[in-house]
């Protein structure tokens, strides 16, 4: 039995935003439509593409400069690029039942806010990537008035964000995992694709030796590597 999801957003590690902003926003038109800090362990924002999907950068905050913290961890270990993936729920409790009936571990469930509710699915089980699982009570408008952000208009010439691309060794079983998160799932060339009615965002998977992301899809925009400042590899839609 699938979540009722839709994805809200797929997240980057950078170690810098005002780096990081050369590609996402000078070369490929994004725009903030939100900036937080969160927790003091890290500080994030929320740009728009053309064609209506988010991408979020996450950067260590200043105000925790602990080597220890999960931010600095995963850049040591990864290195900037793809984080995780977020999908909204309209019940956080009732996903959490559907997923752990499936055979799922629900990790890092903080359901103490008025406003906002997560819990995120191990990599390991998922197919190298973080899937973070959140109830909102507000909308997109009303988090950037909350923070007195006035949210930007991506420029109709930009590039259009498709979503993250996985690799994994096994598609029937990353098929069956994405189906269990809402999508519907279809044959995409030699993979898969995952998505959800009506959502910008969606999920490809190819055949790869292990599970895990290989970097961001784009309309509109020519290949560019992964960098450790600039964060995940762009990959021209096909």
């Amino acid at each position: 039995m699938p979540i009722d999801a839709v994805p809200d957003h797929v997240a980057v590690a950078v170690p810098d935003f005002d780096v990081a902003d050369r590609r996402w926003r000078d070369e490929l038109g994004g725009r903030w439509v939100a900036w937080y800090h969160a927790r003091g362990a890290f500080r994030s924002r929320q740009s728009r593409f053309r064609g209506g999907a988010k991408l979020e950068l996450l950067m260590p905050s200043d105000a925790d400069p602990s080597p220890d913290g999960f931010l600095r961890r995963y850049l040591d270990r990864f290195g900037a690029g793809v984080h995780h993936v977020t999908l909204k729920v309209p019940d956080l409790h009732e996903a959490i039942a559907t997923l752990e009936d499936a055979g799922y571990d629900v990790v890092d469930v903080d359901d103490s806010g008025a406003d906002w509710k997560e819990s995120f699915l191990r990599p390991s089980q998922v197919g190298g990537i973080i899937v973070q699982v959140a109830w909102s009570a507000r909308s997109d408008a009303e988090w950037a008035a909350s923070h007195g952000y006035v949210p930007e208009e991506p420029p109709a010439d930009g590039a259009v964000l498709r979503g993250p691309l996985l690799e994994h060794p096994d598609l029937e079983l990353a098929a069956e995992v994405w189906a269990t998160l809402g999508a519907d799932v279809e044959p995409d060339g030699d993979g898969v694709v995952a998505s959800w009615d009506g959502a910008p965002l969606e999920v490809r998977i190819r055949p790869g030796r292990a599970a895990r992301p290989v970097g961001l899809v784009f309309e509109g925009a020519e290949a560019r590597p992964g960098d450790p400042e600039l964060g995940a590899a762009v990959i021209p839609h096909t």
